[in-house]
């Protein structure tokens, strides 16, 4: 019975591991994906001001 209680801890202890390994990414994911927005999202509007900017100058 000793070999069935090893069993039970070393499946408990991996299952814990693969687990927090998916929440880890998880998390990465949705960091790197809210990195991405915020990038795209900083350069559209800069875009857009630059646009502004030369529309102002060329005074048609």
């Amino acid at each position: 019975m000793p070999n069935l209680s090893e069993i039970d801890l070393g499946s408990a202890l991996l299952s814990t591991v693969i687990l927090v390994g998916f929440i880890a990414t998880a998390f990465a994911f949705i960091k790197l994906t809210i990195i991405g927005i915020n990038y795209v999202k900083a350069n559209y509007l800069k875009q857009k001001e630059e646009e502004k900017e030369e529309k102002k100058l060329k005074g048609f």
